[in-house]
């Protein structure tokens, strides 16, 4: 499995020579069935790493660790403090779908070899399958309700409206709202009528 770590300048060379170890660069604990594990947090995109990405001073490592030594989490709910959510959505890697969590974070519970660590862009790489996980969140769920729901455009485009700050209400009658903007009118369904 390809995952995406970002590292001090200072240690690139030792993290290509040497490796990664477990010990050093496990800086967060999981619970499995075997008890607690030490772990290593990766990305499947470079930039999910937002703290570390085109911050001088770090560089994107590529790492390629065995599926069976991964799981992945959901990391938004980290920033959500939603532990039993968090705890809940640990799953083995390799039982992970692209585009499931919006912002994926992978956990690697071993030592990484260095012949399986390069630095991004420093090689012909492995095409990078994902730009932006949260974007693919985004997209993925959109997919699925659009296949799974009749009047999905007229509820996306009406929440749409409802939502956004530059569209303004301009009337309402039989069953229909129309809103303006950017000079532009359009007409949805008042939710609830058909």
């Amino acid at each position: 499995m390809i995952t995406y770590f970002h590292v001090p300048n200072v240690k690139v060379k030792d993290a290509v020579a040497f490796g990664m170890k477990l010990s050093e660069y496990g800086d967060s604990f999981i619970k499995t069935g075997s008890g607690l594990k030490t772990v290593i947090v990766s990305y499947l995109c470079p930039a999910d790493d937002i703290k570390k990405y085109n911050i001088p001073g770090y560089t994107c490592l590529c790492i390629d660790v065995p599926i069976e030594k991964t799981y992945v989490i959901e990391g938004a709910y980290l920033e959500m403090e939603n532990a039993n959510a968090l705890a809940a959505s640990l799953i083995k890697a390799s039982d992970y779908r692209l585009g499931t969590y919006r912002k994926p974070l992978v956990l690697i519970t071993t030592t990484i070899f260095s012949e399986n660590i390069k630095v991004l862009g420093k090689f012909m790489d492995v095409p990078i399958i994902v730009d932006d996980s949260s974007e693919l969140y985004l997209k993925s769920a959109l997919e699925e309700l659009e296949n799974n729901d009749n009047h999905y455009y007229e509820k996306a485009l009406s929440g749409y409206l409802t939502v956004s700050e530059d569209a303004r209400k301009i009337g309402e009658k039989n069953g229909y709202i129309e809103y303006l903007l950017n000079n532009k009118k359009y007409i949805v369904r008042k939710p609830g009528n058909k």
